[in-house]
């Protein structure tokens, strides 16, 4: 596989991992009851709400990735570190509502209550869009290492590629600009006191 095609599908791999991640910030995450003064009112939190890191860290990882093509070999290794980061981030911040669903539902809670006292009804109930969002971060975090790995492999090609048409161009000036051929190179010789006729 050449150089283009495996940066293009690491990066492929970034840009649908971030997708995912935004994606799946918008259904709802956890669910709930909370006691108000009227009785018991449910409580919705979607992932933008849950994870609001997990959904910002996507943004960034979907930039991180437009600004990989369109930057050179340092823009790219930046943006490589930003990716692995960035979809790091959002794999933590989405399974720690997982782990602790009722921290995400405090701040609706006292919301629709009224009060700072927080009393929730039964244990919350979690969708599996945090899990999503985690699948999402590991797609942006393998595109971004392997952009970071690979990366000094595709600057070793490249150079090699250049070099040799350079050589070819500059054989092909010599002989181009040799004095019985190019008139230019003649006059000049005249100036410095050499005959192109000998």
């Amino acid at each position: 596989m050449n150089a283009g095609r495996e940066r293009g599908l690491l990066l492929l791999a970034g840009i649908a991992g971030a997708v995912v991640g935004l994606g799946a910030g918008a259904p709802t995450w956890v669910s709930g009851a909370v006691e108000t003064a009227t009785g018991a009112s449910a409580v919705l939190v979607n992932g933008r709400d849950a994870a609001p890191v997990a959904t910002a860290l996507s943004l960034v990882s979907l930039a991180a990735v437009v600004a990989s093509t369109l930057g050179r070999r340092v823009a790219r290794l930046v943006a490589a570190v930003v990716l692995v980061l960035g979809g790091a981030g959002t794999v933590v911040a989405s399974l720690a509502v997982t782990s602790d669903p009722s921290a995400a539902l405090t701040a609706p809670a006292r919301a629709a209550s009224g009060t700072t006292g927080v009393r929730l009804q039964g244990d919350p109930s979690v969708r599996p869009w945090p899990v999503v969002s985690a699948v999402g971060g590991v797609l942006v975090l393998v595109g971004g290492a392997g952009v970071l790995v690979r990366t000094r492999r595709w600057n070793a090609a490249a150079p090699s590629v250049g070099s040799t048409r350079h050589e070819r161009d500059a054989t092909r000036a010599a002989v181009t600009l040799a004095p019985h051929e190019d008139p230019a190179a003649a006059w000049d010789s005249l100036s410095q006191g050499d005959d192109p006729t000998r």
